[in-house]
C-alpha cells in the first residue's frame, strides 16, 4: 500500500470536535470514551420503516432495538430484546411477545405496546420490508404488555425476520410529532437503543451519544461517531495510523497487510451473499441442461475463490450462502472433470464448443470471478466475452426482460435462512420481474420450498432442503460459487468486538483496554 504521500493530508481532513466527559463508571471500564468509526457510505435513513441497506442498519443497530436480537458473539442464537419472552400458537401462525417493562425511548417516554404495534405495523406496510415480510399478515395488541405477530402461514424464520432493523421499535409520539410539524423523522430518530443521535452532517459525520437510561445499562464508550470515508484505501490508511478506530469496509486487497499489523485486530465470519452463475434456462444455448452441467463440470471453484475474492471466501456447495440455516456442509456439488464436460457438450451438439456473451455489471465484485470463470471455460471450448452494463440497464435486461444468456451474480439472504434465497431465485412466483432471473420453473421445487418454510422441526426442514438441492444439482439453473468472508478491522485496544455476517455490531458491549 502506498500510504506515505497522502496519509498526513488525509488525517488532517478527519479532525473535528467530539463530545467529551464520560461518567466515572464508564471511565473505569474503558480508557477511551470516544469511538471513531469510518464508513464507506452514509446512512440513507434512520427510520426503520424507510431503510434496508446494510451500512444504514449497522448504524441504526446502535439507535434502535427490535423485539429479538442475536446473542453477543453467537449470531446464530436469538435472545430477548425488547420482548422478554415469546411463544408460538399451536398452529404456529401466531407469535405472542411479552414486552420488557420500563424501557425508555430517547425522548424520555416509556415504551408501551402501542409504540410497538405502531412501529411493527408501520414497517409492515412499508415497501422497504417487502423482501422479508411476505409471511406476515398483521400485528395486533393483546394487552398493555403484549403484542402478537399473526402470520399468513407458519413461517419458521419469523424470529430472524423480526430481528431485522426494518422492524425496530420507534417512539409513536416522536414519529407522529415529526409528521405533524413537517420534520423528517428519518433524520431525527427516536429509539430505545444504547445510543441516541446528536448530530448528522450529510457527507461528513453521524454523531451519537450514550443513552444513560438504556435498559441494558449505560455503554462503556460514551461517544460514537461514524465518519464518511468513501475511499477504501484512505480508510485503511486512517485505520493504520490510528485516526480511525474502525473502518467499514476495507478492500480485500488490504486484508493481508492489515492482518500483519500488531496494533490492528480483526474478526471474520462468512457473509450472507451467494456468488453464483445464473443461466437463462428458457432460451438460447443454456436452455439445454446438458450444457449447464458441462459448465458445472468445467469449473474449479477453489481457483475462482483465489482469483475472484483474493482467497477471502468459502466455496458454496449448496444453492444457499454458507452462513445461513439450511446450508448443508456435507452436500457435494460438481467437482471439476473436463472430460465429462466435453462429453456433455458433444452430446448436446457442441463438440467444438461455442461462443457466448455473459451479461455483467462492471463492478470488480462480479468481474474478477467472471474472468477466472472465462479462463476455465475456454478449456472446454466455451469462449466467453462480456457485455458490461450499468446497474439500471442490467436489472432491466437481465432481471425484467430476461434478455441474456448467462451472468455472474450475487444474492444476499435478506433473512438468514435458505428460504430467502431459494424462494427468490427458484420459486415460480418470482418469475416476471421478480428475482427468478433464470426463468426456472419446477412445480416440485415450488412445493418443497413452500413446505420447508412451514415445518417447525429443524431436521425436517433440513431434509426438505436436501431434496431441493438434489433437484437443483441435476437441473443446474444456477451454479453456486462462493460466500464472501466478512472481515472487520479495528484498533486492537477495542474489546468485545464480535463478527457478524450482516454487520450488526453492538457498540454497547465494546470498551477500550490496553
Amino acid at each position: 500500500m502506498k500510504r506515505a504521500i497522502c496519509s498526513a493530508l488525509f488525517v488532517l481532513s478527519l479532525f473535528f470536535p467530539v463530545l467529551t466527559g464520560a461518567s466515572a463508571s464508564a471511565a473505569e471500564t474503558s480508557y477511551k470514551e470516544s469511538l471513531l468509526w469510518g464508513v464507506n457510505a452514509e446512512a440513507s435513513s434512520l427510520d426503520p420503516a424507510t431503510s434496508k441497506d446494510t451500512v444504514t442498519h449497522m448504524m441504526m443497530y446502535q439507535i434502535y432495538d427490535a423485539l429479538v436480537k442475536e446473542a453477543p458473539g453467537d449470531y446464530n442464537r436469538l435472545v430477548p430484546g425488547l420482548a422478554e419472552s415469546w411463544e408460538f400458537s399451536d398452529d404456529n401462525k401466531t407469535v405472542t411477545f411479552h414486552l420488557r417493562k420500563g424501557v425508555k425511548f430517547h425522548n424520555g417516554d416509556t415504551m408501551t405496546a402501542d409504540d410497538v404495534l405502531f412501529s411493527l405495523q408501520r414497517s409492515l406496510e412499508s415497501s422497504y420490508s417487502s423482501g422479508i415480510s411476505g409471511a406476515i399478515d398483521h400485528f395486533e395488541k393483546v394487552d398493555d404488555g403484549t403484542v402478537a405477530c399473526v402470520l399468513k402461514y407458519p413461517y419458521s424464520p419469523i424470529l430472524d425476520v423480526l430481528s431485522n432493523m426494518t422492524f425496530a421499535i420507534a417512539s409513536k409520539r416522536a414519529v407522529e410529532e415529526a409528521q405533524a410539524s413537517g420534520v423528517d423523522f428519518a433524520r431525527n430518530p427516536c429509539g430505545t437503543g444504547a445510543y441516541r443521535m446528536v448530530t448528522w452532517k450529510s457527507g461528513d459525520v453521524l454523531v451519537l451519544e450514550r443513552f444513560d437510561d438504556y435498559y441494558g445499562g449505560p455503554a462503556a464508550i460514551k461517544n460514537l461517531t461514524y465518519k464518511l470515508v468513501p475511499d477504501a484505501a484512505s480508510g485503511a490508511i486512517a485505520l493504520e495510523d490510528g485516526t480511525l478506530d474502525c473502518y467499514y469496509l476495507v478492500a480485500a486487497t488490504d486484508y493481508n497487510y492489515l492482518k500483519g499489523l500488531d496494533h490492528i485486530a480483526y474478526v471474520e465470519c462468512p457473509g450472507v451473499g451467494l456468488h453464483h452463475i445464473t443461466f437463462n434456462v428458457t432460451q438460447g444455448v443454456f436452455a439445454d441442461k446438458r450444457v449447464r452441467q458441462a459448465v458445472a463440470y468445467a469449473l474449479n471453484r477453489d481457483d475462482v475463490v483465489l482469483g475472484g475474492a483474493e482467497g477471502y471466501a468459502v466455496v458454496a456447495n449448496c444453492l444457499a450462502p454458507t452462513s445461513v440455516f439450511g446450508y448443508l456442509d456435507d452436500f457435494q456439488w460438481y467437482g471439476q472433470d473436463l472430460e465429462k464436460a466435453k462429453a456433455l457438450l458433444a452430446e448436446a451438439g457442441y463438440p467444438d464448443g461455442f461462443d457466448v456473451v455473459f451479461s455483467m455489471q462492471g463492478s470488480p465484485t462480479y468481474m474478477k470471478p467472471a474472468e477466472v470463470v472465462q479462463d476455465q471455460l475456454r478449456k472446454i471450448g466455451i469462449n466467453v466475452t462480456f457485455d458490461k452494463m450499468e446497474r439500471a440497464a442490467y436489472l432491466e435486461d437481465v432481471g425484467n426482460k430476461r434478455n441474456f444468456a448467462a451472468s455472474l451474480r450475487m444474492i444476499n439472504a435478506t433473512v438468514r435462512d435458505a428460504d430467502s434465497v431459494l424462494t427468490r431465485r427458484f420459486h415460480s412466483s418470482m418469475l416476471g420481474g421478480g428475482n427468478n432471473y433464470s426463468g426456472y420453473s419446477n412445480p416440485e421445487v415450488d412445493a418443497l420450498i413452500e413446505r420447508a418454510r412451514t415445518v417447525s422441526d429443524r431436521e425436517g426442514r433440513l431434509a426438505l432442503y436436501r431434496k431441493i438441492y438434489e433437484i437443483l444439482r441435476e437441473d443446474v439453473p444456477l451454479i453456486p460459487i462462493y460466500t464472501d468472508t466478512v472481515l472487520l478491522f479495528f484498533n486492537a485496544d477495542l474489546k468485545n468486538v464480535y463478527a457478524h455476517p450482516v454487520y450488526r455490531y453492538a457498540v454497547h458491549d465494546m470498551y477500550f483496554q490496553k
